[in-house]
């Protein structure tokens, strides 16, 4: 009895080491490269026309639910404001202040998740438009 016992263990000995488990890796060895960001130009009235445009971008991205193209709209509408609000200082405190609201309504819109947010901010800013020409 004890050969058969003998053999059983050097049997699973000689086996068992071939059941090793083997991993592959397959994770990509590629790193991702960072998008490029185009900073906007132009006088005011082109940033503000820009800005026109992105948020129509935004509000049809919310009303087609594409959020991925909103948040990436929404980047690009805070670029222009950026160029564009140190350019229109001069015209008074009261002109900056609607503006940040109107990009203030855009964020609320993608954020949150408030396509008629972006609706506003676009109406909005065509009156502001209109009334600067």
């Amino acid at each position: 009895m004890k050969k058969p016992l003998v053999l059983s263990i050097l049997a699973m000995a000689v086996l068992l080491p071939g059941c090793a488990t083997t991993i592959i890796d397959t994770a990509p060895t590629t790193t991702a490269v960072a998008p490029t960001t185009t900073i906007p130009s132009g006088t005011n009235e082109q940033l503000l026309e820009q800005m026109r445009l992105t948020i129509g971008d935004i509000s049809t991205a919310m009303s087609a639910s594409d959020k991925a193209k909103a948040k990436s709209r929404l980047a690009d509408l805070q670029l222009a404001w950026d160029v564009l609000q140190p350019q229109i200082a001069d015209k008074g405190e009261q002109l900056t202040q609607d503006l940040q609201r109107l990009i203030d309504l855009a964020d609320s819109a993608v954020t949150r998740n408030r396509p008629a947010d972006a609706d506003k901010a676009l109406r909005f800013l065509q009156i502001v438009i209109e009334s600067l020409a």
